[in-house]
């Protein structure tokens, strides 16, 4: 995944609309699949909460079919840009710690332990950014100093375009 330049009011903007939408229309679903199943399903004796339970549950599952066919939607390109880059960087972190004890050993230089943690940081500084992050902004800086120091000591040149996550498979 490439990193692009987001608009960062745009992207606020474009998630908290589409929280609010998807709220109301999960709201809806599950009112009306609640109020359905209970009309078909009710015996009088009984408690509605298991009939109410499986309409918010229908209700969700609407939702996420109907977020499949929205969100490629033009509105939703900053959103989902970021809801890709969070998986992206969840894939990473999960192996960060195997990256890392790469690095470790100062005899050999793994070039693709530097490739995957230089895209890992800088895509968590735009996240975090993004998300108006910033308890963990100072150790994250203190992290990406780290790296370009190693960087300049072993004369590398690294590119954010060098990552691929087929490189994580080693780790």
């Amino acid at each position: 995944m490439k990193l692009q330049q987001i608009d960062k009011i745009r992207y606020r903007k474009h998630l908290n609309m589409a929280s609010i939408a998807a709220t109301a229309v999960l709201i809806a679903f599950a009112l009306f699949y609640g109020q359905v199943l209970i009309h078909f399903f009710d015996s009088a004796d009984e408690n509605n909460f298991k009939l109410n339970l499986a309409g918010v549950i229908l209700g969700v599952i609407s939702l996420l079919v109907a977020f499949r066919f929205i969100r490629r939607h033009p509105y939703l390109i900053e959103v989902m840009y970021v809801w890709d880059l969070k998986q992206t960087n969840n894939k990473i972190y999960r192996k960060l710690h195997h990256v890392k004890m790469a690095l470790s050993d100062s005899d050999n230089t793994d070039i693709d332990a530097i490739t995957i943690l230089n895209y890992y940081y800088a895509a968590s500084k735009q996240q975090y950014n993004l998300d108006n992050n910033t308890l963990t902004m100072e150790g994250l800086m203190t992290d990406i100093a780290k790296l370009d120091n190693l960087i300049a000591e072993k004369n590398l040149t690294i590119s954010l375009d060098d990552y691929q996550p087929s490189l994580l498979k080693q780790f």
